[in-house]
């Protein structure tokens, strides 16, 4: 199973990574095997980023505004 990490996310703490056809939210400060927290559908990324933001004490404007 290949796991890939999408740069535009904060690495304050946690990350978003896509896993086949599903999206999954990890804490990326675990060491060892990462613990899947939430997982979401492929479609639903926006979904996903958004809660990964929050997560992170950041703002959904913040998101958007990366993907300008």
């Amino acid at each position: 199973m290949n796991a890939m990490v999408i740069p535009l996310l904060p690495r304050d703490g946690f990350t978003v990574r896509r896993v086949g056809e599903r999206w999954e939210l990890v804490n990326s400060r675990y060491y060892g095997r990462a613990v899947v927290l939430h997982s979401w559908p492929r479609d639903r990324h926006t979904e996903a980023f958004e809660h990964c933001y929050r997560l992170n004490g950041r703002t959904v404007e913040e998101l958007r505004a990366a993907f300008r």
